[in-house]
């Protein structure tokens, strides 16, 4: 049986990157609209007994809304996809060259601030949909902690800060967390090999066991809650065509996932379970759909903003959550969905935009305060 199926790693180029990129948007996007609907709950940060059940309660129950229960209880993962992206093309890019750390800090963090900031500027102007003219500078005030603390980039170790004031913005620290160790993730991977990315793992699995089992804190929403997934992007970019997986590897994986939607202990390793089945997927998909030309312009162009999507459709989807809401159409549902998307795109390429324009300000980028505070990271030659 194991001969069945017997696939091969292939090295991502930039193309198929950004093609997985694009769907894993998509499902981000889609899945923050629908599992704010009635229906099954996620696991995604913690586990609770029932939701898996639940999914397929609801859809033997109501076959019309499987759509929604199946992007409700799913769609989360795509978040995965990013994380093991953003492993795998660092350590592509850095597998000959060991960053300066300084520099490298400096060069991602200017790639998600300007537009997280921006993105947060926008956002209290959805407000005057639930509050009316007054509504962005309520928001701003009820929500200044947590705007400040977001800023700061470690508001997922403060409890009960990590989904405020916008749910998905969660990412942004998580991902900056990252760019700060993956210098000494890539060293130490260097230096000791595979068994180190392995033995890294493993810790996180434990120590993500062990803050839940004590309810000391939710590790889930840090990067220690996801090395597993960033370890095997690492791993999978010092390989070219070597891993295989068989058909018998599929199904022991799939069959580790749905026990981990149904017994606690194994839930730990969901993220990491899924994402292969993902990947496996992806990789079948591309290698036997030849994408038109069309869908493959429009998946990049998806790709380019993706960054900027995310950033921006967790303050946009209300207004279609209550339209979905007050007509409890299955028609209606998805009508809305792909009309919060096309918001989400529109208002993405203004955030896109306006980064550039605040990009090209050389007033800015010549002022001493910027240059001395970029000389924090960069070294004295560079900061000129």
């Amino acid at each position: 049986m194991s001969n069945m199926l017997n696939i091969k790693w292939k090295s991502l180029s930039k193309e198929r990157s950004d093609i997985y990129k694009a769907l894993a948007i998509i499902l981000i996007v889609w899945h923050n609209y629908m599992h704010l609907l009635p229906g099954p709950y996620e696991n995604e940060f913690s586990y609770h007994e029932g939701r898996f059940q639940l999914l397929f309660d609801l859809m033997l129950s109501a076959p019309e809304n499987s759509l929604q229960y199946l992007l409700s209880f799913f769609g989360h993962y795509g978040v995965q996809i990013f994380i093991f992206l953003s492993a795998y093309g660092l350590s592509k890019k850095y597998q000959h060259n060991t960053p300066i750390y300084g520099v490298f800090i400096w060069e991602r963090l200017s790639k998600i601030y300007p537009a997280f900031i921006i993105a947060m500027i926008i956002w209290p102007l959805s407000a005057f949909y639930s509050y009316g003219l007054l509504g962005p500078i309520k928001v701003i005030y009820w929500n200044l902690d947590s705007i400040l603390l977001k800023l700061t980039l470690l508001s997922n170790f403060v409890p009960g800060q990590s989904l405020s004031p916008v749910g998905p913005w969660w990412f942004i620290p998580f991902i900056a967390q990252f760019y700060v160790i993956f210098p000494l993730l890539l060293k130490v991977n260097i230096r000791y090999g595979a068994k180190s990315l392995l033995l890294i793992a493993m810790i996180s699995v434990l120590l993500n066991y062990f803050f839940d089992l004590w309810g000391i804190f939710n590790l889930n929403f840090t990067v220690i809650g996801h090395l597993p997934v960033l370890c095997l992007g690492m791993y999978l970019a010092g390989k070219e065509d070597t891993p295989k997986i068989s058909l018998l590897a599929v199904i022991t994986i799939l069959a580790i996932y749905v026990l981990g939607n149904l017994y606690p202990l194994l839930w730990w390793l969901n993220n990491l379970s899924f994402l292969i089945l993902m990947m496996v997927f992806l990789q079948v998909a591309a290698e036997h759909i030849k994408l038109g030309s069309n869908s493959r312009r429009y998946l990049n162009f998806i790709a380019g903003i993706s960054m900027y999507l995310f950033l921006v459709n967790g303050f946009l989807r209300q207004p279609f959550i209550d339209l979905a809401l007050r007509y409890n159409s299955w028609v209606v549902t998805l009508v809305c969905c792909l009309i919060f998307f096309i918001l989400c795109i529109l208002v993405a390429l203004v955030v896109g935009k306006a980064e550039r324009y605040f990009l090209s300000q050389p007033k800015l980028f010549n002022s001493t305060l910027f240059i001395k505070f970029k000389g924090l990271f960069m070294p004295q030659k560079q900061s000129r």
